[in-house]
């Protein structure tokens, strides 16, 4: 290797040996857990449940203000927590759907620490505390998982078998722990050094040793037909490249669907120009596979 070549690699060698040799760094890019209140709760009831290897979660439960056609258990990103994630589904009760969202381990008020399988095993647990319930009806649950929360939901309902479960609709989700870490290392490569030659190339070896693939969407997509899948991706999203959401579209079977919007990351139903008719979109989704019997 030349003089002028060795001088265009050593700054992202050398960020990347820093990435490679820093305790915890994959973790911190998936899990950011806080316990801010960031935003006050509407009527609703708090919950706590365990998971199968005894971590108390929290949850709260939001009931329908009219007549109701079913739950949608909320499965929220890796920021911060309940409180944080409420204006995505606090419009859901004043369609006619109670909803259930919960704490991943680490977050607000649930206990234990944040890890994959972690929170693969507290997604099973808050669907299984749902299909518990004695006060709803337990034939008709929809699933709405955003980001991180997509993932743990896909790879939940992909391995296991979950009754009363209608429709999934996911937003903004990876479709590969190691080529999320890869796009998120690439960014601040670029945003802390610049371009970068080869830059992909660079990134494999020190993604493959530092994260797995393990419980990855692609993974487990496939598997949750003949349950409903619908994919939804806006074309700006600059934390999760749209492509992820091609290739989970792909893999998944049918019936499916893929709505591209052209908004940022987990922005489609939170008050932009065109969030009243995503929102009236995403209930008719919803409603077309409840069942009457």
């Amino acid at each position: 290797m030349d003089q002028k070549t060795a001088s265009i690699f050593s700054p992202c060698l050398l960020y990347l040996c820093l990435v490679a040799f820093l305790p915890g760094c994959m973790n911190h890019l998936f899990y950011k857990p806080d316990q801010v209140i960031y935003q006050p709760s509407g009527p609703h009831e708090d919950v706590f449940f365990r998971t199968a290897d005894g971590v108390k979660l929290h949850g709260q439960f939001f009931p329908a203000v009219r007549d109701e056609f079913g739950t949608v258990i909320h499965f929220h990103g890796n920021y911060g927590n309940i409180s944080y994630s409420l204006k995505q589904t606090d419009w859901l009760p004043g369609e006619g759907f109670n909803v259930f969202t919960f704490d991943y381990r680490g977050y607000g008020k649930s206990d234990g620490v944040p890890s994959r399988r972690g929170l693969y095993s507290d997604s099973i647990a808050a669907i299984e505390y749902v299909i518990s319930r004695t006060d709803i009806d337990t034939e008709n649950l929809f699933i709405f998982g955003q980001s991180l929360g997509g993932a743990n939901a896909i790879a939940a309902i992909g391995k296991n078998n979950f009754s009363g479960i209608r429709a999934v609709a996911i937003e903004g989700v990876f479709s590969s722990y190691r080529q999320e870490a890869r796009d998120m290392m690439a960014a601040e490569v670029r945003k802390n050094i610049g371009n970068v030659p080869c830059l992909s190339l660079q990134l494999w070896p020190v993604s493959f040793l530092m994260i797995t693939d393990e419980l990855s969407p692609l993974d487990f997509i496939g598997l949750i037909a003949p349950i409903p899948v619908l994919v939804i991706h806006g074309t700006e999203d600059d934390k999760v490249l749209y492509y992820h959401a091609r290739e989970i579209y792909k893999k998944a079977g049918e019936p499916k669907y893929l709505w591209t919007v052209s908004n940022g990351h987990l922005t489609t139903f939170t008050g932009g120009v065109f969030s009243d008719a995503y929102r009236k979109k995403l209930v008719e989704f919803f409603k077309k596979y409840r069942t009457f019997e």
